[in-house]
């Protein structure tokens, strides 16, 4: 059995207050197993597994069942009753009945409902519950809730059944969720038909993860069009596979214009798409580098999301090629922090030149380099973090 984590998402502080929550996340970040762990001690519950295929077909066929079922169990007992509902994406219509059910049983009735694809509900038209669900996000293994082995996440990513598993089962474990998961699953969810066009796209989105995606260009490169590539990164986006990162840019029509970045949600998984898993990558090399970018990026955006910060992420890039890698906004024109990452102990300002570029404009925003040495250090305006102090402590750093 695997260790347990005691995640930093917790439905049980909403569904005391009487209020409905909907855990998004991608497949393998442990959903059902926060799910199992909430509902523990309520006697007054039932679980829905969509994932099932007895269950799936069931309410495929009979959505409104769940009314029946949900109305038997409040007349037998006079408890508040808990219903959970795992990958309701795989049901849209069964939502409906979920709403007609919050609207007549307030105050006795709270749903805790799962889903990896947002994208399902919203092309199938489904209710999306008009904010009688809020919802929570679960991320991969995140640095607030364990402390994290560097080394183990760049090779593996902390999804948690493969970061908490030995290695060769790791690799495994990262094979199959690739080929089952981002290519079979997303086929059979009727997102994509052309499956062979989508996975050849899959594979160039690894090779081009973290860098400026002009959708034509890639596009003639894979051969199909332009917006049949934006279409498949938006599958990406909306399948909570990978994060879109906006160019930023003083004229919020500019920012428009700048070429987006994409980043895979999971080191581990990019490295499954790219072929990487069974590599020896070492400290010193360009691949480390990137890949410990693209995990501190990640770090980010969860954090983000479990910290409740609200804010919006970009990068940032001069005419001159001179970049910052993160740009940490309170909204579309207000940046609170400039952040590089470099996988070095010890970078220096010289190898910052981005960050004191985008200074010049921005005199009195914060400046980072987040990096792997063992305590932080200040040279001029820069500040130079441990990325773990930077990702832990990211509500105070961009308070300040």
């Amino acid at each position: 059995m695997l260790p347990s984590v005691s995640r930093v998402s917790n439905p049980s502080i909403l569904l005391l207050k009487n209020a409905s929550v909907l855990l998004l996340g991608p497949r393998g970040t442990g959903k059902t197993a926060l799910i199992n762990q909430t509902l523990l001690g309520i006697a007054n519950h039932f679980k829905i597994d969509l994932l099932s295929g007895r269950d799936f077909q069931r309410y495929l066929n009979e959505p409104d069942r769940l009314i029946q079922e949900v109305q038997q169990r409040l007349s037998d007992k006079s408890e508040k009753l808990i219903v959970s509902i795992d990958e309701v994406q795989k049901v849209p219509a069964i939502l409906d009945n979920v709403h007609a059910l919050i609207e007549a049983h307030k105050g006795r009735l709270v749903f805790l409902l799962s889903g990896s694809s947002a994208r399902k509900l919203r092309r199938s038209g489904a209710n999306l519950l008009a904010g009688r669900a809020i919802s929570q996000y679960l991320h991969p293994l995140n640095q607030l809730e364990i402390n994290l082995n560097l080394s183990k996440a760049i090779h593996f990513g902390t999804l948690p059944g493969v970061y908490l598993e030995e290695q060769d089962l790791a690799v495994l474990r990262l094979e199959t969720y690739v080929a089952t998961y981002l290519r079979e699953e997303i086929q059979q969810e009727s997102i994509v038909r052309a499956i062979d066009r989508f996975s050849k796209f899959l594979e160039f989105a690894g090779q081009v993860n973290g860098e400026p995606v002009n959708f034509s260009k890639l596009g003639k490169q894979i051969g199909i069009a332009g917006k049949t590539v934006q279409e498949y990164y938006s599958i990406l986006v909306d399948t909570l596979i990978a994060f879109q990162l906006p160019g930023w840019s003083q004229s919020l029509k500019k920012q428009l214009l700048v070429a987006p970045k994409y980043y895979l949600f999971d080191t581990g998984v990019l490295n499954g798409i790219n072929g990487y898993l069974r590599l020896d990558i070492k400290e010193s090399s360009f691949l480390y580098g990137r890949l410990f970018e693209t995990f501190v990026i990640t770090q980010t955006f969860a954090a983000n999301n479990y910290q409740d910060l609200g804010c919006k992420m970009f990068y940032w890039r001069d005419r001159n090629g001179r970049e910052v890698d993160l740009v940490i906004a309170r909204n579309l024109s207000t940046p609170v922090a400039a952040v590089e990452i470099k996988s070095g102990s010890s970078p220096s300002a010289a190898d910052c030149s981005g960050l004191l570029v985008f200074a010049e404009d921005y005199p009195d925003v914060p400046l980072f380099c987040v990096c792997t040495t063992p305590r932080a250090y200040t040279e001029g305006r820069i500040m130079f973090l441990p990325w773990q102090e930077y990702v832990v402590n990211l509500r105070s750093r961009i308070n300040d």
